[in-house]
């Protein structure tokens, strides 16, 4: 029986279980370091982190199922020796050579309907939410996160962490030497139209994507 254990209880935990119910995995326990006002999702336990060890023993893998890649890394770099296998639903289609371009990652959760084309880079730890399309010669660093219904065209370099919300589009790169930069961390708000690079650590919103304000 293939055991997985998922830390986070958000409802983005429970769409992590279907993509690995989806990969024959049977076995589920729920992670977290808060108090626990629930017992269990989905009829599953959730326990709390001290008890990896034991399902380390168990012969237990891992999935950080945290929409944040600020909050994914801070948990990998806190437990940095575990399994953590890539999840890709089976619905999900690449092109040419992607398989072994995700092969040489891990900790990878593709959900149900994506899209990715072809001659990308893949890093660790990516979210590709429900339904976003990735198109040719991007570049996609790691704990990068993209939310549902995302389009990302061809020749976009998404940086470190950075978060492109739902709904979102970037639109193409000139050429694989020039490509459309998303910088580190930086946040595409839900709907935004990117047409031109996001600088690092700044939040864009609208069509088209412009820097967000604060006073």
């Amino acid at each position: 029986m293939t055991k997985l254990a998922i830390f986070g209880t958000s409802g983005f935990s429970k769409e992590v279980l279907d993509i690995a119910y989806d990969q024959g995995y049977e076995e589920f326990v729920f992670l977290t370091n808060d108090v626990l006002l629930e017992n269990n999702v989905l009829g599953f336990p959730i326990q709390n982190e001290s008890s990896i060890p034991e399902l380390c023993k168990a012969g237990y893998k891992f999935a950080i199922a945290v929409g944040s890649g600020v909050i994914r890394e801070k948990i990998f770099k806190t437990y940095p020796d575990l399994q953590y296998p890539n999840l890709i639903h089976s619905s999900v289609t690449y092109g040419y050579s992607m398989k072994e371009e995700f092969a040489n990652s891990k900790g990878l959760i593709i959900a149900a309907g994506v899209r990715v084309t072809t001659c990308c880079e893949f890093g660790d730890f990516i979210v590709l939410n429900l339904n976003v399309t990735v198109g040719h010669d991007c570049i996609l660093e790691d704990f990068v996160s993209i939310m549902p219904g995302a389009n990302i065209s061809g020749n976009v370099y998404l940086s470190y962490k950075s978060y492109v919300g739902t709904g979102a589009t970037i639109l193409q790169g000139k050429d694989d030497g020039n490509r459309m930069l998303i910088g580190v961390e930086s946040v595409v708000g839900a709907g935004s139209v990117v047409v031109r690079p996001v600088a690092e650590g700044v939040v864009v919103v609208g069509a088209p994507a412009k820097e967000l304000k604060r006073d």
